[in-house]
């Protein structure tokens, strides 16, 4: 026996199978819609979350292959750091690293002073007002010299030693750090084995990961070949573990001041 079919009911479904798709559609343009959902936090957002920001710095270079390596392992990640720089490192004096202060600008990285010649006993607690200057404004002119329209905002201390009066009169602001990779003390000696090359890269990098947290510092030196290696395994790590790795001007955004001395952020999410 033949079933007559009702047109009119099987329109009507449809009608209404239509209406519901588009209701849902109209519900879903209303969620996506960005003015729905604007966020007053500029900070980088991963899955809804703000995105961990670290500053990663580099004291004692350039160096005329070490920091231009170090540069490549940051550029894998679209990440930037802060390198505190020599003076008489950049005039040929020593690494001959006007080339890899040149490469690291190029590729966005941050430049800030540490001190001209960098001295056993020239510390900033302790030198006469006239050297103290001298090491500032020899190391800035340095800079200058390979990079005419650079701006120099940050210094950093020899040894991390300065009056508080000094720096409070600073017209740089002062950057000190919270996380220590002791790196120095595991740089490669001659002679040293492959496994005594492989447990100085891992104190490095146990040094770093152990303690680094949402807002650090690190503190690094890039003229030591064990120290690129570490890097190498940190900003794996630290990509892994969802950190974004910036500048320190980056990092304290604008709250970054001359006279004022930072060693983190409290908050890395005031970056901008």
């Amino acid at each position: 026996m033949t079933r007559k079919i009702n047109k009119n009911k099987i329109i009507t479904v449809v009608c209404m199978i239509l209406a519901a798709v588009l209701l849902m559609s109209g519900c879903n343009n209303n969620f996506d819609d960005p003015s729905e959902n604007e966020s007053s936090d500029d900070s980088v957002q991963v899955g809804g979350e703000p995105k961990k920001r670290v500053a990663l710095t580099f004291d004692d270079g350039p160096h005329n292959v070490r920091t231009t390596d170090i540069v490549d392992e940051l550029n894998k990640y679209g990440y930037h750091a802060t390198f505190f720089v020599i003076g008489n490192r950049l005039d040929g004096t020593e690494y001959n690293g006007k080339e890899g202060l040149r490469y690291a600008v190029a590729a966005g990285n941050e430049i800030g002073i540490h001190g001209y010649t960098h001295e056993t006993g020239v510390y900033y607690d302790k030198c006469s007002d006239e050297r103290y200057e001298e090491e500032l404004s020899k190391t800035e002119a340095a800079i200058l010299k390979i990079l005419p329209d650079y701006k120099v905002k940050l210094m950093r201390p020899v040894g991390g030693r300065i009056t508080e009066e000094r720096a409070k009169n600073c017209k740089y602001s002062v950057i000190m750090w919270d996380v220590d990779s002791s790196d120095w003390e595991y740089k490669y000696k001659k002679g040293d084995s492959d496994e005594v090359c492989r447990e100085k890269v891992d104190a490095i990098v146990d040094n770093v990961m152990s303690s680094v947290r949402d807002g650090s510092i690190i503190l690094m030196h890039d003229i030591y070949e064990s120290t690129y290696d570490a890097t190498v395994i940190i900003l794996e790590r630290l990509h892994k573990e969802g950190y974004e790795v910036v500048t320190v001007s980056e990092l304290i955004g604008d709250d970054l001041k001359a006279g004022e001395t930072y060693s983190r952020v409290q908050s890395a999410d005031i970056g901008g």
